[in-house]
């Protein structure tokens, strides 16, 4: 226990200068060696704004924005960094609820691991799972190996089951599983997922003469190789209880993998081909008496690519892209500097000998998560303004020595115009009795569907992933813009109602003058002041037509390139 404390402890303190360091090092002699100006850091408002939806998923309300913006501490960005991380709980702690980061990174690997739909109950044990996994900072490669050797009675009663249970492969009747099928999806997952590298090419045939221009390592890869690495599932057996879809049953009760079974798939497997269980990065085997799917997870997560994997992973979803880019597309064959690939190949990674120290660094303090996200936002490279420096071309964007600016993720978006009206809509958890009032605390997209229809067609029009088929997709059209400016939706959030922000401000006691109605807008909705010159226009706004102009105001703020970007 003492142990434990000590880490925790650790966990709390403040990174020495070298951890600090290690970003900007690689960030800045790269750019320096090339010529390619560096932006001024951001505002102490664009910062606070940044980092608080990119760790909490939501916007810094304006009583924490008045304060951060006053306070003259040189170590506030460090200070305020380390407010918007939970307390791990210890003995005699409670445990942390309905944490804004907490809800914001369930949401992420909620949609990573496509816990949706088709999991039916499964999807809220899943959820309760990945919440308490990161509630208490369990090391990133406990989770994984827990994930991938999981087995349950019931999906329904086990979380981590539904992992597996997800990339089930049923045949035409819905009922009778398809194994080798199955196997092949899990493999395809667990390889893209954690090692950055997708399968999907090489399980239908070699990559030879197919993906020459795609993937130098894919292209010298065999299908026969997928095979081996689909066998260590061979013996994985994934069942419907009673006959019941989507409710299954996990266990390893096969014989393994059989390559004479008819595939719903993919072309015709070679019924002669060696499928001894065997791990496509090493060509390790599987040992005498370890259990295949024990031996997988091991391996996996012992092999480097996995801390890179990660790290670029969580990388591209806070810096906007990845080292590589994007992150499940690693070709192996071109990673290393020191041994290039041959012409017209280049190497893969924007900044190679970073993703190696920040691998190394991953792995040699304990898969931490946390710690992964902090070195991230406490760096230069990431504080840096959108604002491009003179000579900057886009050309330079993958130097990261500006921001790449982005647009709010469609849950984000919706709960930041919820947020700014200070409204709080209820959305039914699905398969029970509870609700919430922000989408990133639902446990999928079928809670919106079914508490709030117009609200999940307006998710996708903004992108929102659907955990089946559909990825998540940050890019702006006109139907994104329509809705924001005309859409019913939009226009009933920000009109004077009970307990809104606008009820507050235009009905306080005694009345707040009309320049603190506007800087409070401002606030809530940009998390900076208004300019003078905003400040006059909307004063004008208010004063001649009072409701009706604060609620314009309103509008206008969450019509505003900056507040859909950041």
């Amino acid at each position: 226990m003492l142990k434990r404390a000590l880490l925790i402890f650790c966990a709390c303190l403040p990174l020495l200068a070298a951890d600090e360091n290690l970003i900007d090092r690689h960030i800045e002699q790269k750019a320096k060696a090339n010529g390619v100006p560096s932006a001024a850091l951001a505002t102490d408002a664009e910062f606070i704004r940044r980092v608080t939806l990119d760790l909490q998923g939501r916007l810094p309300d304006p009583t924490t924005t008045r304060k951060f913006l006053a306070d003259s501490n040189p170590d506030k960005r460090a200070n305020y960094i380390d407010s918007l991380f939970p307390a791990i709980p210890v003995p005699g702690m409670r445990s942390v609820k309905d944490h804004p980061f907490l809800d914001r990174w369930t949401y992420f690997f909620n949609d990573l691991f496509r816990n949706g739909e088709l999991l039916e109950e499964g999807i809220n044990t899943f959820y309760d799972h990945i919440y308490k996994t990161l509630t208490l900072n369990l090391p990133y490669n406990d989770f994984v190996q827990n994930l991938i050797t999981a087995t349950a009675v019931s999906t329904w009663s086990d979380g981590p089951a539904n992992f597996i249970a997800r990339s089930h492969i049923f045949e035409g009747d819905g009922y009778q599983m398809n194994h080798e099928d199955t196997a092949d999806e899990i493999a395809i997952n667990t390889t893209r997922l954690f090692l950055g590298v997708s399968l999907e090419c090489v399980s239908c045939h070699d990559g030879a003469n197919h993906l020459e221009k795609v993937n130098l390592w894919l292209s010298q890869r065999k299908r026969a190789e997928m095979w081996r690495q689909a066998s260590f599932f061979g013996k994985t057996y994934i069942s419907p209880v009673f006959g019941r879809s989507p409710q299954f049953t996990v266990k390893d009760t096969r014989k393994g993998y059989d390559l004479t079974t008819r595939s719903g798939l993919r072309p015709p497997r070679n019924p002669k081909a060696d499928v001894t269980p065997t791990f496509l990065l090493t060509g390790e085997k599987l040992p005498a008496g370890e259990k295949p799917r024990d031996a997988y997870a091991r391996m996996l997560t012992a092999h480097p690519q996995f801390a890179r994997a990660t790290v670029n992973l969580f990388w591209a979803e806070i810096m906007g892209q990845g080292i590589v880019d994007g992150p499940f597309e690693f070709d192996l064959a071109r990673q290393d500097p020191k041994n290039p690939p041959p012409a017209p190949w280049t190497i893969q990674p924007s900044h190679p000998e970073l993703l190696e120290e920040l691998a190394a660094d991953f792995r040699a303090n304990g898969y931490d998560l946390r710690r992964l996200m902090r070195q991230i936002v406490t760096s230069r490279a990431y504080q840096r303004a959108i604002a491009a420096p003179k000579g900057w071309s886009p050309n330079y964007d993958t130097y990261f020595t500006r921001r790449v600016t982005r647009r709010l993720p469609a849950e984000m978006l919706f709960d930041a115009v919820t947020q700014t009206a200070g409204l709080k809509p209820s959305y039914k958890i699905t398969f029970s009795d509870k609700k919430t009032p922000s989408i990133l605390q639902t446990r999928s997209p079928q809670d919106i569907d079914k508490s709030d229809p117009a609200m999940y067609r307006a998710l996708q029009a903004f992108g929102q992933c659907d955990r089946y088929a559909i990825e998540a997709d940050r890019k702006p059209t006109m139907v994104q813009a329509a809705i924001l400016l005309n859409d019913k939706l939009i226009r009933e959030r920000l009109v004077i109602q009970k307990d809104s922000r606008l009820e507050s401000l235009l009905r306080s006691d005694p009345p707040l003058p009309n320049e603190k109605v506007v800087e409070e807008l401002y606030l809530a909705a940009l998390s900076r002041y208004p300019s003078k010159a905003e400040s006059a226009q909307g004063v004008d706004m208010i004063q001649k037509h009072r409701d009706q102009g604060a609620e314009d105001l309103l509008w206008t703020l969450v019509n505003r390139l900056d507040f859909l970007f950041y």
